[in-house]
């Protein structure tokens, strides 16, 4: 039995104020070769997190590309904007959608962004087309020259002949050169996205390869996948 004011010697404060010392650690739930595993899978998900960073990127480039381009469709309305602010819109939703089937490993991630890079080279490709197609050098003359500024011109019948003769040289010169150039670097720029995306499809059939435990243990704790 204790004095009056006496401290259990198991609940005094350690001498100079200091703390009691820690317990020791537990012991490592897993052994060296499920750690080893884990390591693996952590590589494996490591470059799938490096693809879908990309993902995210073009996806955000995509949208506000679309979403700059809305306003042109409302103020300059016209089927060729619509169709392209559309596609715009509709292509950077599916680049984020395979972005979240990428962070959680989904093997048909790589082929779904392939496939949406494919789609965005031939919205572009049809857009460029249709302006090729519906080209005028009537109508470039109109939009060149306002009319108020080609009835001045009417008193120097020269002057306008020389003007018109310009833009019926270098017009056309001018607008298939510049959207074929638009569908080549896109071929380059998208067609490049998509077989990259698609050869990653590797990564994903690779981590398909780890044990359950493994995965859902490196998806369900990865920051993004559980935004």
């Amino acid at each position: 039995m204790l004095a009056d004011g006496a401290v259990p010697r198991s609940t005094r404060p350690a001498a100079g104020g200091a703390s009691p010392a820690a317990p020791p650690p537990a012991a490592s739930p897993l052994d060296e070769a499920q750690y080893a595993l884990v390591q693996e899978a952590a590589r494996d998900y490591k470059a799938i997190k490096k693809v879908s960073r990309i993902a995210l990127g073009s996806s955000v480039t995509t949208l506000a590309i679309g979403v700059l381009a809305a306003p042109f469709t409302v103020f300059w309305p016209s089927f060729a904007a619509a169709f392209i602010t559309v596609g715009l819109l509709v292509i950077g939703i599916v680049e984020f959608m395979g972005y979240r089937k990428l962070l959680l490993a989904d093997p048909s991630a790589a082929r779904w962004l392939a496939r949406n890079q494919l789609a965005f080279l031939g919205l572009i490709t049809i857009y460029c087309g249709i302006q090729m197609l519906t080209f005028s050098t009537e109508d470039l003359k109109r939009e060149a020259m306002s009319a108020e500024f080609r009835a001045q011109l009417s008193a120097m019948p020269e002057m306008a002949a020389d003007v018109d003769r310009t833009i019926e040289k270098y017009g056309p010169i001018a607008t298939y050169g510049f959207y074929s150039l638009v569908i080549v670097l896109s071929v380059f720029f998208q067609g490049g996205l998509a077989l990259y995306y698609y050869t990653r499809h590797k990564l994903l059939d690779a981590f398909q390869l780890r044990p359950p435990w493994v995965r859902r243990l490196l998806v369900e704790c990865s920051p993004e996948s559980a935004r």
